[in-house]
């Protein structure tokens, strides 16, 4: 299994794409800063405060949630489509060992863009505080707390997102189709929004149910959620837990029941 998670891992790195998605988070990082600064106009003494989050934040529900769909596309449906994992199963390797190789490579890969975006953007604070003599701008304390806490949400959210995409990527004839579905999904999330919060009223506004309704597509829950989480909310921490982890098992057990088909690659 450490053999296969390896070649996985060696699939991936080879491939010019995946080094250009790491090269282009610290200029995602950059141009965040940029728009915060320029277009909001956020005074710099107060974004470098806070920068590590409100970077995340503003690119989770969209640039990030693509980041993940491409990602996915390529490790699942590309290689799948294209015959190459034909030798793989013909090897000693069972079909269910090489989806979980795989999806703990997507996983991590994840995991591995979030560190690269939190470093570039505490540099890009380092730089604004050296630059401009603003003085102590680093978090301290629980500060750094609050920074870890919003972070593992994100990438709880990634992850469970990352099921839902595997899961459309099984089901996909290109990566082209892959990735449109799963913008559509992302999108469509975000845009008719409205649809799903009037069924959301049904239940009391404060109530656990109701947050399990609203927060049950995951782009939204992380446009509003994971706000409300951060404040100590009870009730949208167990929402956010209960949508997460049903991500997690149905639609990965979804995935792994259409990755192991045996009509799959006919």
């Amino acid at each position: 299994m450490k053999l296969l998670i390896y070649s996985e891992f060696e699939r991936l790195w080879k491939r010019k794409w995946f080094w250009l998605l790491i090269l282009c988070t610290p200029v995602l990082a950059y141009s965040t800063g940029g728009y915060f600064l320029r277009i909001m106009k956020v005074p710099m003494e107060v974004l470098s405060k806070s920068f590590m989050v409100t970077g995340l934040r503003e690119n989770l529900y969209l640039v990030c949630n693509i980041a993940v769909a491409a990602l996915v596309a390529a490790v699942y449906t590309e290689e799948f489509r294209s015959g190459q994992m034909r030798l793989l199963f013909m090897r000693r390797f069972t079909r269910g060992q090489i989806f979980w190789s795989k999806l703990f490579v997507v996983n991590i890969s994840i995991l591995l863009l979030l560190v690269v975006f939190a470093v570039s953007s505490q540099v890009i604070v380092e730089v604004w505080r050296s630059s401009y003599d603003l003085g102590e701008t680093s978090f301290l304390g629980n500060k750094w707390i609050y920074v870890f806490e919003y972070y593992g949400w994100a990438f709880a959210s990634l992850l469970a997102i990352s099921s839902l995409y595997s899961f459309i990527a099984m089901c996909s004839k290109s990566v082209t189709y892959a990735i449109g579905a799963c913008m559509t999904y992302n999108l469509g999330a975000l845009l008719f929004d409205g649809l799903y919060l009037k069924l959301a009223s049904l239940a009391p506004h404060t109530s656990y149910l109701h947050d399990v309704i609203a927060f049950l597509l995951i782009p939204y829950m992380q446009y509003t959620g994971l706000d409300g989480s951060l404040e100590g909310n009870g009730s949208v921490n167990g929402a956010i837990t209960t949508v997460v982890a049903f991500y997690l098992i149905f639609f990965t057990w979804a995935a792994y029941r259409r990755f192991a088909a045996g009509d799959y690659l006919y």
